[in-house]
């Protein structure tokens, strides 16, 4: 039978919707569009030949547009804010987040959440920014009937439900959410600059892009999607003998012994999620992958050996027999050595008398 895989163990039940199994918990509702079989391996579900996306289930705060009053100055500059050459040299943080190939209203909305931003907005369907709460103050709010034709450029994805349509901005206008989502609540226990800091210590070259096409994922060997750590993620992987283990979007590990380091890496920007279940910890991103080393399997450590039971044995039986031989030569050997008795004679006698 299979599970349904879990991210937080808070009350859950199973339902089915559109005859796909989703898991939704109280308090925070989160559906996940991949299984787990018996042992917590993924069976993801396919559509049109893509892994389907999630459904943010989210509305737009409305259409916003640049204030020329405020020229040189962007209140909505959150992201170009965790910038820090000198602390952090090095960590660099686009504004705005780009991304050709990903990027949708949801896409956006976790990209912001991961860095504890209150709102996201999205500009043309694919540039990202994030703000907190005085984000909008150099921004109008486009009139309602006037929305749909400056924030005319829909995000159109595949999600487990179907299709769905979104607005994602325009031209020189941005199409603002706030950063939250049913599906998406990070259990985030540390402040934004210890997180940026732990962003800072990973290897640059270990972001790697994964691969949305249905059998095509960039560590395409096994996964697992239950209760993952960094720690629990490379366990699982040396025990199938990979030699790479990959974490994605806070909580899926993957497994495999080669990937493109080279053609598919990218910023770490993109590794931003944090461990649902280790916040102090990073595990990779939206469509991005942490890569870590898998270290060979330990040697299995030999048990203690006993002595055989038939060196015991022979033991045993040497002893019985060989102490009684041992007194019979004892004592041959003392009469022979004794002196000679009167009346006697003795072979050295007899034959000293022949010379």
């Amino acid at each position: 039978m299979v599970n349904v895989c879990m991210m937080y163990i808070h009350y859950c039940y199973k339902q089915v919707q559109n005859n796909i199994f989703f898991t939704s918990f109280s308090h925070s509702y989160k559906y996940i569009f991949f299984m787990a079989n018996e042992t917590g391996s993924c069976e993801e579900v396919c559509v049109n030949g893509v892994y389907p996306r999630l459904d943010p289930q989210v509305s737009p705060i409305g259409c916003f547009v640049f204030n020329n009053e405020f020229v040189g100055l962007d209140s909505l500059n959150g992201l170009q804010s965790l910038n820090n050459p000198t602390k952090r040299p090095g960590l660099t943080f686009s504004d705005p987040f780009t991304d050709q190939i990903f990027m949708d209203n949801g896409y956006c909305i976790k990209h912001c959440i991961d860095f504890l931003f209150k709102y996201a907005a999205i500009e043309d369907g694919i540039n990202c920014r994030c703000g907190n709460e005085y984000a909008l103050q150099t921004y109008t709010q486009v009139d309602v009937k006037l929305s749909d034709k400056i924030c005319n450029t829909p995000c159109i994805y595949t999600t487990t439900g179907g299709s769905v349509s979104y607005p994602c901005g325009g031209k020189n206008a941005y199409t603002v959410y706030y950063a939250k989502t049913p599906n998406y609540i990070p259990n985030i226990t540390i402040t934004l600059e210890e997180k940026l800091d732990i962003m800072y210590q990973i290897d640059e070259n270990r972001c790697i892009r994964d691969n949305q096409t249905c059998g095509k994922r960039t560590l395409n060997s096994t996964c697992l999607s239950v209760n993952n750590t960094v720690g629990e993620c490379i366990d699982f992987c040396q025990k199938g003998n990979f030699r790479y283990a990959g974490l994605e979007a806070g909580f899926q590990c993957f497994c495999g012994n080669e990937y493109d380091s080279l053609g598919l890496r990218t910023g770490l920007e993109h590794c931003s999620s944090s461990c649902f279940w280790n916040s102090s910890e990073i595990c990779g991103g939206s469509w991005a992958l942490s890569i870590l080393d898998v270290p060979p399997a330990p040697s299995p450590v030999p048990s203690p050996t006993s002595l055989p039971i038939q060196s015991n044995l022979g033991l045993k039986v040497g002893l019985g027999v060989g102490i009684p031989f041992l007194l019979i030569i004892g004592v041959l050997l003392g009469l022979l050595g004794r002196n000679k008795r009167p009346g006697t004679t003795r072979i050295e006698d007899i034959d000293d008398a022949h010379q």
